[in-house]
């Protein structure tokens, strides 16, 4: 592949160099340094519904540089069996144990929050404003209406039922959330889908405190709550990262609205009944098994 790449770049990619990241659910990830000493990143889609989703991806990209305090990923090269970019500075904030879905941050998120979350407050801010009419493929993703968030949720939820064994207190817990009708959104925005800890990338300077340098990853935008920016924080930062988050958005002009705190709980309950799903249809049990562990009460 970097062969490839660097044909249709006309970048020399060294591939002695290559290194595979096999984390990512959607795409594997090499990073490859080129003859000039910059390293590049190449994705490439491990299933077609992830190629299918590249054309929305780089849209989303197009519409948000420049208006994100951080850098985001400027492709270089846009194939139905590869992107590459330019590495953006800096490493993860944190990185995730593939088989316990654990997070293990490598900076502490409360401890600058001027560096890392308040950026990243603002950085979902320039996201969730971002006009959808300014792009015909942005314009043309549905659902536009929200109620058709809860329906897709309401969904899944009635094939988890049939197909997994749910924890009782759970499922009373999730049908309740899905009838309140104050703790869903009134209008749907543009979303990045996936904000956790190794999708921000900080920079360690000689002197001072990390900073947010990066935002990765945009495999999963959407048109859609803007909640769901906040569910991966919270669970791999706990309430305070959560809290804190939230401040910071409401200070940089994002809308809390009244019952998001608690949807954002919600959510982030539900997110094992996501990951169990998406274990049943990629074939990781281990995945299932960690889900169904979490969901116990």
């Amino acid at each position: 592949m970097a062969a490839y790449a660097s044909r249709r770049l006309g970048v020399a990619l060294d591939p002695a160099t290559a290194r595979a990241d096999e984390s990512g659910w959607d795409f594997r990830v090499t990073h490859v340094r080129a003859v000039d000493g910059a390293w590049w990143i190449l994705r490439q889609p491990r299933r077609p519904e992830a190629s299918e989703q590249l054309a929305f991806e780089g849209a989303v990209l197009t519409a948000v540089r420049g208006r994100t305090p951080v850098p985001v990923p400027d492709w270089r090269l846009h194939d139905p069996d590869v992107v590459a970019y330019p590495r953006l500075p800096g490493e993860p904030a944190g990185t995730e144990d593939p088989a316990t879905l654990v997070y293990d941050w490598s900076i502490d998120p409360l401890a600058h929050p001027g560096h890392y979350l308040q950026p990243l407050a603002r950085a979902l801010v320039a996201v969730h404003t971002t006009a959808l009419d300014g792009s015909p493929a942005l314009a043309g993703r549905g659902p536009a209406d929200p109620g058709a968030v809860r329906t897709r949720i309401a969904e899944r939820l009635t094939r988890a039922r049939a197909e997994l064994p749910l924890p009782p207190a759970g499922l009373r817990r999730w049908r309740a959330w899905l009838d309140d009708d104050r703790l869903w959104p009134g209008r749907l925005t543009l979303v990045h889908g996936d904000v956790h800890p190794g999708h921000t990338l900080v920079v360690r300077p000689d002197s001072g405190p990390p900073a947010l340098s990066g935002l990765l990853d945009w495999a999963n935008a959407d048109v859609g709550d803007p909640a769901v920016d906040f569910v991966d924080m919270l669970y791999a930062g706990g309430p305070a990262v959560l809290d804190r988050l939230l401040d910071a958005y409401r200070a940089a002009g994002g809308e809390v609205r009244d019952g998001m705190r608690a949807h954002i709980l919600a959510r982030a309950s539900f997110l094992w009944v996501h990951v169990a799903l998406r274990g049943l249809d990629t074939g990781r049990p281990a995945w299932v098994e960690t889900a169904l562990r979490r969901m116990a009460p």
